[in-house]
């Protein structure tokens, strides 16, 4: 995982590309699999190879393709982490990938392709926008506050929700 996500961040764009594929087909993957543990632990896998941010990173391309994949990606990620929080501490804790989300300026780039002229995007990124961050406001600050106040941590989880597919560019 870690050689992909590095080719997330260093290589050109035909292979940031295909890296991005084989990141959003493990996310798909594990999410596919209905064992309760399997989509978190892929997620928090991902995350701790550091992908969020060159993910985040692809939601400046132009390529519209490029675009639904990083976005479905995101969701993938984000979604793991809503199921963890559900999981974890009878469903008192927060996402614990939203902050790292916002932290790349995920959330300003979601609320700048509201806009795209691609209405698929559009509508995507409002979605994401609407379920994991509220819609509104400060997102950054309100997935500080939920972090510093429920204490959790996070080594599992759930099976996401999001739609199956499998990426080739």
């Amino acid at each position: 995982v870690s050689l992909v996500v590095q080719r997330l961040t260093v290589d050109e764009f035909g292979v940031k590309r295909q890296a991005l594929g084989v990141v959003a087909n493990v996310l798909q993957a594990f999410q596919a699999d209905p064992r309760p543990s399997t989509a978190g632990w892929a997620a928090s896998l991902v995350y701790e190879h550091g992908a969020v941010a060159p993910l985040v990173a692809l939601l400046d391309v132009h390529d519209a393709d490029v675009l639904r994949v990083a976005l479905h990606a995101s969701g993938g990620v984000l979604a793991a982490g809503e199921q963890l929080a559900r999981s974890s501490r009878g469903g008192v804790c927060s996402n614990p990938f939203t902050l790292p989300f916002a932290e790349a300026f995920g959330v300003e780039k979601l609320e700048e392709l509201q806009q795209h002229p691609n209405p698929a995007v559009g509508r995507r990124a409002a979605a994401l926008l609407d379920r994991y961050f509220g819609g509104v406001g400060d997102a950054m600050d309100a997935s500080e506050d939920a972090a510093a106040a429920d204490g959790c941590a996070f080594t599992g989880g759930g099976e996401g929700r999001e739609p199956r597919a499998v990426y080739v560019f």
